[in-house]
């Protein structure tokens, strides 16, 4: 895979620290329609608030899997250019290998870190944003989300990895998400209407780290109570404009 996804053209001239994301997207049957739909805009402002800013656009690597009737990787590392946009992403009518698209993510952004090295640049703690409304379905489908849990906490505790645990809606298993990250004290919980304030929280999060130097831990300590069983979305809002302030 590191020969598909690796190439030192990928970085132009510059060695301006970078931020590499990677983007585990649920798109199994329950995010047809107007999910998927909210999804895809959410990607496409994120894209564009990156590419509005120089200094993020130069130094955030951006990569998206989706896990549906397969495991994909829509969009691979590369280039941010004020051109590329964000591929289309469809829902299927299958079932939620989340564990396969996780350890896909995490080997993506693996190679990315080796690609760094080689060359010389510097790179931020890399992030891993999962977003799902449901749970692990399909052929060893719970092996695989245990060993995406371990291979997660691992490098969380490491400090190698920041984990975004995002779930959609009720049907997300908030129980088996909120496993993903030791250092997150809930999964983040949204509506599907709410896409909107994640991607936006999402951006300014990658620009303030690249930008004003804002610390890795700061994306976990959030000062707010968690609402039930997870935090909302407007929470971390909230923290955002404070912690700006």
């Amino acid at each position: 895979m590191a020969d598909s996804i690796f190439s030192s053209s990928d970085f132009g001239s510059s060695t301006k620290r970078r931020l590499p994301i990677c983007f585990a997207l649920d798109t199994s049957g329950s995010m047809i329609g107007n999910p998927i739909r909210l999804l895809n805009m959410g990607l496409q402002n994120f894209m564009a608030s990156i590419k509005a800013n120089d200094d993020t656009r130069s130094s955030t690597d951006i990569a998206i899997v989706t896990f549906g009737a397969k495991v994909e990787i829509v969009m691979p590392f590369g280039k941010i250019s004020k051109e590329k946009g964000v591929p289309e992403i469809k829902a299927s009518t299958t079932l939620t290998p989340i564990g396969e698209g996780i350890l896909t993510a995490l080997e993506l952004l693996n190679t990315r870190k080796e690609g760094y090295k080689e060359l010389g640049i510097k790179y931020y703690q890399p992030w891993l944003v999962v977003i799902t409304d449901g749970a692990p379905q399909g052929p060893n489908a719970m092996q695989n989300m245990e060993l995406a849990i371990k291979a997660c906490n691992e490098l969380e505790a490491e400090d190698k990895l920041v984990v975004f645990n995002i779930g959609v809606g009720s049907g997300a298993d908030l129980d088996i998400l909120k496993r993903l990250s030791q250092k997150r004290a809930e999964p983040i919980s949204v509506s599907s209407a709410d896409f909107g304030k994640l991607f936006e929280f999402l951006g300014s999060s990658s620009s303030s780290i690249v930008s004003s130097g804002k610390s890795d831990d700061s994306l976990y300590n959030i000062n707010t109570e968690p609402q039930g069983d997870s935090v909302g979305v407007d929470d971390f809002m909230k923290f955002l404009d404070e912690d700006d302030e």
